[in-house]
């Protein structure tokens, strides 16, 4: 007691139980010879420091999450996890960065499975398979149904417990709950029970789940299907891996619901289900829609050949139709419109046959959708209203809402907005009334991108977080991805940059969830677009590049189009006018093929431009010319207020000072309306020019400076520069 020497000595709680070491303890205690000092395992916090030493730097929050999840905070753990994770490519080192790929198969290290193995071999047979069960059942458990699956009395389980909870094996989460101190240990336990001994138990936590939940089944459908599948009782697992399957589904919990519906398809070749043939075609096709949405085509083709297949052996031919409607949306998803035809064609054959006319209409709309696709607006139109006109015979309220929202897309596309807002209107009125969530949060959307293109952004965003609200509710995140880079779209337009980026970034990372390669081609090239206004133009080509790379993998003719546009804008603000020809041209002659106004009116104003840069005023008139009367036919007060500030660049060139100074004043009043303050800025500074030239430096000066406060508020640094210049 009176030396100065202290002993500092390390030991694991379960494996110093019953040994000579625990009795030095005990008889040390009755002296106050030590002090214990237990070692609580980390927080989330410091398992973040522990990595960012492990990795050197900061490691992502999908990481630190999972590393946290599986280890508990075992500083032993994490060391051995992260070893693995490297060797096993699930952590790589690319781009000066560790990327953590979470969907990587880890194989968990043997000096893990040592300590839990040691642990398990300390204890008793009963306390081992409690603690199987345990790890059947899942994370967490509590203590009644523990009690109801083994049958054993209170005292007993609470006696075992101790045991389990004494090896940290289980720690007590509140109550009567436990819960696996780390989820590895779990997975090493459960992945050592024997087959025959595993069936079992999942049947026996099955049949208790049932028993318990009798009144409220919805509630537990997920884990039946789970228990039910590895117990390999057949019936029910496909009977509840349907349900989960098609709940995953409509939550968008894709890979949930192609798990789920894997589970049922593995089940049926040895099941007595009734009607098992037809429910596997279901389930089959069922599984197909949702792989199309991840982007696994050749998977879903495999699972619609099958299912058509069966259908024909089965004779069913309404199931066969049906399978062909959904091929053709693989093909629409892989551009590949002409084959989508095709195979609607042969369903539509077997629809009328049969004189479903639901079948029918919905066949009417897939083709449409694909005229749609190839820009053939007018055949697009033809079948849209086909289908409605059937919709509205049979009194099919959603299908009518689908036709009529689909002609709309049609009107918007060709530049009519007034049209288009009439029959979305008419769309959401009856998905209101029928209590459509799903196609009403896509009404509103769309509704917002009309009158955005009319020009009233307050209405346009009012739409947007409307939309957002009732998507974001229900789960649907394709359209709340749509929404949410439409009000960027918006925000960009306002001159809110740094909004606007956020906006489209959430669209991008949702989009890449579904592989929508259309709709992230189309935030790719908003983004390009925000990076150039900002005057970043190397940025701005490389988000346009990739843009455009997708669009032709997809042949997406439209957004490509749009993405020639933007980079022939990029490269007319850095004056290389043989790049912006290029890329004009290419846009010109698709915008022609496309035969859209809105569309060929983008690239028109993109060629005056380029007119004006090499001072070809000729060529210049003659398309202003046909913009001013675009502008009128598509109803669009931007494309108006962008030709009229063309009109003022040629009509200096020309030195007609006042027609000049008529056409910028027109322009500006528009683009004030709408709010647009980089369109003003750039009108402002143009006017700037044309009153240099003619003389009148004060004038000039006061437009100048207009433009310059509008543009550092933006932080457009290429126009700052520019006006910068013109000021000297």
């Amino acid at each position: 007691k009176d030396s100065p020497v202290f002993f500092f000595l390390v030991y694991r709680v379960e494996e110093a139980k019953d040994s000579s070491f625990q009795k030095v303890l005990q008889l040390m205690s009755r002296e106050g010879l030590y002090k214990n000092i237990g070692l609580d395992p980390l927080k989330t916090v410091d398992v973040v420091r522990m990595l960012s030493f492990i990795i050197d730097g900061s490691p992502s929050i999908e990481l630190a999450d999972y590393i946290y999840k599986e280890t508990g905070g075992n500083p032993f753990f994490i060391e051995e996890l992260m070893k693995s994770l490297e060797t096993n490519g699930a952590l790589v080192w690319e781009d000066n960065k560790w990327i953590f790929d979470k969907d990587k198969k880890v194989v968990t290290p043997s000096s893990l499975k040592g300590v839990v193995e040691r642990k398990l071999g300390m204890m008793d047979s009963e306390a081992h398979s409690l603690v199987e069960y345990a790890a059947v059942i899942g994370r967490e458990l509590d203590f009644s149904f523990l009690r109801d699956i083994t049958k054993m009395n209170e005292g007993q389980l609470f006696d075992l417990l101790d045991e389990i909870l004494e090896m940290r094996l289980l720690r007590e989460c509140g109550g009567e709950r436990y819960c696996f101190s780390e989820n590895i240990i779990r997975e090493i336990i459960y992945q050592k029970i024997p087959g025959v001994k595993l069936k079992h138990y999942h049947q026996t936590v099955g049949e208790e789940l049932l028993n318990i939940y009798k009144d409220n089944i919805e509630s537990i459908i997920e884990e039946l299907a789970h228990h039910f599948y590895l117990s390999k009782d057949r019936d029910r697992a496909i009977e509840y891996s349907m349900i989960a399957g098609d709940r995953a589904k409509n939550a968008y919990a894709n890979q949930n619901a192609i798990r789920f519906y894997t589970q049922a398809i593995e089940s049926f070749p040895k099941s007595e289900i009734d009607k098992r043939e037809i429910k596997e075609i279901e389930c089959l096709k069922k599984r197909a829609e949702v792989l199309n949405l991840v982007g696994e085509y050749e998977s879903a083709i495999e699972d619609l050949e099958e299912a058509i297949n069966k259908a024909k052996t089965l004779g069913d031919r309404k199931w066969e139709a049906d399978c062909l409607i959904e091929f053709c949306r693989i093909y629409l998803y892989t551009a590949h419109y002409n084959d989508a035809i095709k195979k609607v064609e042969k369903a539509l054959k077997i629809h009328r046959k049969l004189n479903d006319k639901k079948g029918e209409a919905n066949g009417l709309n897939s083709i449409g959708i694909a005229y749609w696709y190839l820009n053939e607006y007018k055949n697009a139109l033809k079948f849209y209203k086909n289908s409605l006109k059937i919709a509205q015979e049979i009194s099919n309220r959603k299908l009518e809402a689908m036709s009529l929202g689909n002609i709309a897309i049609v009107h918007w596309n060709l530049g009519e907005y007034t049209t288009s807002l009439e029959f979305y209107k008419q769309a959401l009125k009856i998905t209101q009334e029928i209590g459509d969530r799903q196609t009403e949060g896509r009404a509103f959307s769309n509704i917002g991108l009309i009158y955005w293109s009319l020009g009233d952004h307050s209405t346009s965003l009012e739409h947007y977080k409307r939309s957002l609200k009732i998507t974001r509710e229900i789960g649907d995140r394709k359209v709340e991805a749509s929404s949410l880079n439409n009000t960027g779209i918006v925000y960009a337009n306002l001159g809110e940059y740094s909004k606007a980026l956020e906006y489209y970034k959430s669209s991008l990372k949702i989009t890449r969830e579904f592989n929508d390669l259309k709709l992230e081609a189309m935030s790719l090239n908003n983004i390009g677009i925000i990076h150039a206004n900002l005057g970043e133009y190397p940025t701005s080509l490389e988000y346009h590049k990739r843009s455009l790379k997708i669009t032709k993998e997809i042949n997406d003719r439209k957004t490509e189009t749009e993405s020639l546009v933007d980079i022939g804008n990029v490269f007319l603000e850095t004056n290389d006018f043989s790049k912006a020809e290029r890329y004009c041209n290419k846009a010109y002659s698709i915008a022609r093929e496309v035969k859209s106004k809105s569309l060929l009116a983008e690239v028109l104003l993109c060629l005056i431009s380029l007119h004006l840069g090499k001072d070809n005023l000729k060529k210049a008139k003659i398309e202003l010319k046909r913009i001013l009367s675009l502008a009128e036919e598509i109803d669009s007060k931007r494309i108006k207020a962008e030709a009229l500030c063309l009109s003022g660049r040629i009509y200096t060139k020309e030195k007609k000072w006042n027609e000049a100074q008529s056409s910028f004043k027109q322009a500006i009043e528009i683009f004030d309306e709408l709010k647009n303050r980089l369109r003003l800025a750039k009108v402002y500074y143009y006017q700037g020019l044309m009153l240099k030239e003619f003389g009148d430096k004060s004038n000039a000066k006061k437009y100048f400076t207009k433009a310059i406060k509008i543009v550092k508020r933006l932080d457009s640094k290429g126009w700052i520069q520019t006006i910068k210049e013109a000021c000297e």
